[in-house]
């Protein structure tokens, strides 16, 4: 068995739990709050500001040409494409998306941020990238799951969000050969069970904190005793 796909067996029950979330549910079914659309992506902004982080420190930790490059592309789809899936909860929750960028960390995106810095500080290639992983890797499982529902109807007002992390590959492509478990089965030779069991607390954690995204999100949990995410007043601005 590969390390990624034990990863994978560990993380599912996991994954299983984030499909049968509210949140995710309703974007299959094309109902979701403003309120609850407008939070996550307030919240989604932060974490993958931090998230772009750990790309360029991994990139800067790789020493092979094919794992540069498969770190580039994910940096390359943050920048440029992942703003579209902002957009579509932006427009459907009618608000701007500027209107949503720069509010404070909730303790959810603070703790699973945190959690992936703390791998940048003291860790190698291969905790930075188990850290990351869940994220992409739980994003494709959604979108993928939601067009074999058939849920990215004409009518359903987030298929754009659902097309954007389906996988576009061919639909026999398996979950470990998603780029980044690639890294980590090269890395993963390197290093002693007892430390590879190590690495897989981590995926697992980030795995978790993915639920936890989606509920703090779908429940507006905030900060109890501090200020916190402040959401625009009027909701009926134009999309941009």
């Amino acid at each position: 068995m590969t390390f990624s796909t034990e990863l994978i067996e560990a993380g599912t029950p996991v994954l299983n739990h984030i499909m049968a979330h509210p949140f995710v549910k309703g974007i299959g079914d094309g109902k979701l709050s403003k309120q609850a659309l407008m939070f996550y992506v307030t919240q989604d902004y932060n974490y993958l500001n931090e998230f772009l982080h750990s790309d360029a420190v991994a990139l800067l930790k790789s020493t092979s040409r094919e794992d540069m490059q498969i770190i580039s592309q994910q940096i390359d789809f943050l920048l440029n494409s992942e703003s579209e899936a902002h957009k579509n909860f932006c427009e459907v929750a009618g608000t701007s998306y500027a209107s949503l960028q720069g509010q404070p960390m909730t303790p959810t995106t603070k703790l699973y941020t945190n959690h992936m810095l703390e791998t940048l500080k003291s860790g190698d290639l291969i905790d930075i990238i188990a850290a990351m992983t869940p994220c992409p890797w739980t994003y494709g499982e959604i979108g993928d799951r939601l067009v074999e529902q058939g849920k990215n109807t004409a009518d359903n007002v987030f298929t754009p969000w659902i097309e954007l992390y389906a996988n576009d590959d061919d639909a026999d492509e398996t979950p470990e050969q998603f780029p980044f478990f690639d890294i980590l089965d090269r890395e993963a030779p390197k290093y002693s069970r007892e430390r590879l069991d190590q690495v897989k607390r981590s995926f697992l954690e980030s795995c978790e904190f993915e639920w936890d995204f989606w509920e703090q999100s779908f429940y507006q949990k905030d900060w109890q005793f501090l200020p916190g995410v402040e959401l625009p007043v009027n909701t009926s601005a134009k999309a941009k």
